[in-house]
C-alpha cells in the first residue's frame, strides 16, 4: 500500500476510533482472501426491498436498495439507498472483505468523511455477519442471509426483518 493511501486510510480510522497502529507497516500483512471464493452464491447483484414481507420496528421507508458488487483486493463492495417516509434520500457504501477485519463506510450524511466503521464475515455459504462500530464501540450486530433459491436477500439486525428481491430497475 502506498505512503497516501495509508496516510489517508489512517486518518480515516482515526476520524472513527480505529488506532492507526492496525495499519502499522511493522505488523505481518494479513493474507486476503478474494470475496469470489468466500462469498455466498447469489449474492452479487442489486436488491430492492420488499416492503410487504419485511418486518421494521420504526417506520417503513419508501423504498431501499442494495448491490453487492466485487472490486479490488477481495472484496465486496456494498452500496444502499434508502428514501424514507419522509421522503428524504440517504446512501452510502462501504467495501470489506468477508474475514472479518475493518473497513470503511462512507454516508451521504458525512460526504467524504468517514462514517462507521464495518466487518463482514462468512458465517456460511448463506450467511454473512455485519457488524457496525462508530466511536469505538458497536453501533449495529446484522445478518445477510440469502435463501437457497437466490430470490430472496434478508437483512436482520435489531428486531428488523429487511426482505429484499433481486432488482433489475424495471420493478
Amino acid at each position: 500500500m502506498n505512503s497516501r493511501i495509508k496516510m489517508l486510510l489512517a486518518g480515516a480510522m482515526m476520524a472513527v476510533s480505529i488506532p492507526a497502529t492496525t495499519l502499522s507497516a511493522a505488523e505481518p500483512q494479513q493474507t486476503l482472501h478474494d470475496a469470489r471464493e468466500q462469498a455466498p452464491a447469489g449474492i452479487i447483484g442489486m436488491w430492492k426491498v420488499d416492503l410487504a414481507a419485511s418486518t421494521y420496528k420504526g417506520t417503513k421507508p419508501q423504498v431501499a436498495t442494495r448491490t453487492f458488487a466485487y472490486t479490488e483486493d477481495g472484496k465486496i463492495l456494498v452500496s444502499f439507498a434508502t428514501l424514507n417516509a419522509a421522503g428524504a434520500l440517504s446512501s452510502g457504501h462501504w467495501a470489506a472483505q468477508v474475514d472479518g477485519s475493518p473497513a470503511i463506510e462512507y454516508h451521504s450524511s458525512t460526504g467524504a468523511l468517514a462514517f462507521n466503521v464495518v466487518s463482514l464475515k462468512k458465517v456460511d455459504d448463506a450467511t454473512l455477519d455485519l457488524t457496525v462500530t462508530r466511536h469505538g464501540k458497536v453501533s449495529l450486530q446484522a445478518t445477510y442471509k440469502i435463501s437457497p433459491d437466490g430470490k430472496t436477500l434478508t437483512y436482520s439486525y435489531e428486531g428488523n426483518v429487511i426482505v429484499y428481491r433481486p432488482w433489475n430497475l424495471s420493478n
